[in-house]
C-alpha cells in the first residue's frame, strides 16, 4: 500500500475523496506479464474499460501494450493517446452501423459477435478483414455478472453458425483473421481460461486466413487474500496446446488483463463523516459513495479497508457505508476496524480497476480528483476533481 504518511499528506492537499495511484505498481505488473509472454508470437492489450485514464492508457501503451477498445470513444481516446489504428482491437457488443462504419473507416481491428452484424458487413464492406468472437460455452468469473460465455451470455456467436458466417464472409472477400472468445473476468483459477483456450484453437482449423487467436482477459486478482493468479502456467499451458494442435507459429496469441494491471493501484482515500454506534451495529459513513467505487454495490465485492489515522489498537465491528441516499451504499458489513471517530482517514485499497471508469453522478455528486505518485517519487495530478458546472455543461438552463 502507498505510504500512510504519504496519504495523509494528500489527503491536507488534494481533500478528499481522492484516487491515489502508484506508476511503480503499474509497471511491475507490466514486466510481469512482459517477461512470461515476451515470445513474438504473443500480444498483450490492455482493456481499456479498466480503467481509460490517459495518462494510464498512455503509460501502458509506452510499455508495449496494444489497446482492447469496447466502444468507439475507447478507439477515439486510444488514438488521442498515440495508439496507432492497426494496434487497436475493437471488441464490442450490438453494434450499430454507425459504430461499425467508424471503425472501419479508423482501420482498426474489428470483432464482429452477432450473426446480424456479420450479414451487415457483408452487404455493406466486402473484401475487409474481421475477427469474429464465439460463445464456445465454457465461461466463468466472480460474479455471475461477468461471465461472458455460456447459454447466459450475450456475448459471440455460437459455434453451430460459423458454417453460415464462413460462407457469407467468403462470398464477399471478407477474410477471418481473427477468433476472439473470452470466458469471463476474475476467475482466480486458470483452469477454464485454459479449457476456452483449447477450444478456441481446435476451433481454429476450421479457417484458412488467421493471423490471431484473442483468448481474452479476465486474468483473476485475489481482492481479500492476496493469491498471485499464476500466469506462467498460462503461458504453459498455452504453449502445449500450440505444439499439441500445431498451431501455426505465425499465428499470434493475443491476451487481455485489463483489471490484472491496474486493480492494485490505486486507492481510495476519504475522511470518516460520521459514526453510529448502536446496540447491534456500529457505523461509519465517509465521504464518498458507490458513485465513486461501485464494484461492492454491484458484486458484493471484498475490498480491503485500512483506517489509517490511529494506532488504536482496541476494535470494532463497522459497517462501512457511503453518503449517497440509498440504502445499499455498503463498501463492507461488519468489518473489524481500530475504534474509529468522525475525522479519521480511511482508505479502500484495490481500487484501480473499475473505480473511476464505472462511477456515476448519481446524487448529482460529482467524482475526485486522480493523483499519480510517479517513479520518481513525484506527485501528478492526472485527473482534477469535477465541478458541479462539468456535470451541467451539457444541460439547458435557460
Amino acid at each position: 500500500m502507498l505510504d500512510m504518511n504519504l496519504l495523509k499528506t494528500l489527503a491536507k492537499v488534494y481533500g478528499t475523496p481522492v484516487y491515489v495511484y502508484s506508476e511503480k505498481t503499474i509497471v511491475n505488473k507490466i514486466l510481469q506479464l512482459s517477461r512470461v509472454f515476451s515470445q513474438h508470437q504473443y500480444s498483450l492489450l490492455y482493456a481499456m474499460k479498466a480503467n481509460a485514464n490517459p495518462t494510464l492508457v498512455k503509460l501502458i501503451h509506452a510499455n508495449g501494450f496494444n489497446i482492447d477498445a469496447c466502444s468507439t470513444e475507447e478507439i477515439s481516446l486510444a488514438i488521442r493517446c498515440g495508439v496507432l489504428p492497426g494496434n487497436i482491437y475493437y471488441n464490442s457488443d450490438c453494434l450499430t452501423p454507425r459504430e461499425i462504419k467508424f471503425a472501419v473507416e479508423q482501420g482498426v481491428n474489428i470483432t464482429i459477435g452477432s450473426l446480424d452484424a456479420i450479414n451487415f458487413i457483408c452487404e455493406n464492406y466486402s473484401g475487409i478483414e474481421i475477427s469474429v468472437r464465439i460463445n464456445t460455452g465454457i465461461g466463468s468469473g466472480h460474479s455471475d455478472s461477468v461471465v461472458t460465455n455460456g447459454v447466459m451470455s450475450k456475448f459471440g456467436v455460437l459455434v453451430s453458425e460459423l458454417d453460415e458466417i464462413i460462407k457469407c464472409c467468403t462470398d464477399k472477400s471478407i477474410k477471418i483473421v481473427g477468433l476472439h472468445s473470452h470466458t469471463g473476468s476474475g476467475d482466480l483459477s486458470p483452469d477454464i481460461y485454459i479449457e476456452n483456450a483449447i477450444e478456441v484453437m481446435k476451433i481454429s482449423a476450421r479457417f484458412n486466413c488467421l493471423r490471431y487467436l484473442n483468448f481474452g482477459g479476465g486474468f483473476g486478482f485475489d481482492y481479500k487474500n492476496s493469491e498471485s493468479y499464476n500466469i506462467s502456467y498460462v503461458w504453459d499451458c498455452l504453449e502445449q496446446t500450440r505444439r499439441e494442435l500445431d498451431i501455426n507459429a505465425n499465428i499470434k496469441f493475443l491476451l487481455e488483463p485489463g483489471r490484472y494491471i491496474v486493480a492494485d493501484s490505486a486507492v481510495l482515500l476519504s475522511k470518516v463523516c460520521s459514526v453510529k454506534n448502536y446496540e447491534t451495529r456500529n457505523y461509519i459513513g465517509l465521504d464518498t459513495g458507490y458513485n465513486h467505487f461501485p464494484r461492492c454495490f454491484y458484486y458484493n465485492a471484498w475490498h480491503e479497508i485500512v483506517n489509517i489515522s490511529t494506532s488504536e489498537e482496541e476494535t470494532k465491528l463497522y459497517d462501512v457505508t457511503g453518503y449517497l441516499c440509498q440504502s445499499g451504499d455498503i463498501f463492507a458489513r461488519e468489518r473489524e476496524l481500530p475504534l474509529t471517530v468522525t475525522g479519521d482517514l480511511l482508505c479502500i485499497k484495490d481500487v484501480g480497476a473499475y473505480g473511476f471508469s464505472m462511477s456515476s453522478n448519481f446524487n448529482l455528486r460529482t467524482r475526485p480528483a486522480e493523483v499519480m505518485l510517479t517513479l520518481d517519487d513525484n506527485l501528478s495530478v492526472i485527473r482534477r476533481a469535477e465541478t458541479l458546472d462539468d456535470i451541467l455543461l451539457t444541460c439547458h438552463l435557460d
